[in-house]
């Protein structure tokens, strides 16, 4: 059974009733390239090449926090199957974050806001 986690307009999908909040985040390590939208925090670390980010269409009002907590060297390109006013987020040094929502499966994600300790990613 799912809880659901009010941020704003949107929701974080618990994945379980257990207390532990560490359910909200997934780990994904260099070189994997889907990004997860089965977590509401994804936390990412890049390879030493570049790497082609894909991120799968979620379900309505869902929110995703996106953070490279770990730069091995390349870049990682995101490009999602579905969005509205942006086509890829580069995430090219730790602490580049991006924080975007699901709105449905026209509208697909938006950027909520993007940021970083060198400044925010860069996006087309």
């Amino acid at each position: 059974m799912s809880r659901m986690f009010r941020i704003g307009s949107g929701t974080i999908a618990k994945q379980n009733d257990s207390d532990n909040t560490e359910d909200l985040i997934e780990t994904v390590a260099a070189d994997v390239l889907p990004i997860p939208v089965t977590h509401g925090i994804v936390q990412k670390t890049t390879g030493a090449d570049a790497e082609a980010l894909t991120l799968a269409n979620g379900k309505a009002d869902q929110i995703l926090v996106i953070n490279l907590t770990t730069d091995g060297g390349g870049d990682g390109t995101l490009t999602p199957v579905t969005a509205t006013g942006w086509a890829t987020i580069v995430f090219a040094d730790a602490g580049d974050q991006a924080v975007l929502m699901y709105i449905d499966d026209i509208i697909g994600w938006i950027i909520l806001g993007l940021s970083g300790k060198s400044g925010a990613p860069a996006h087309t």
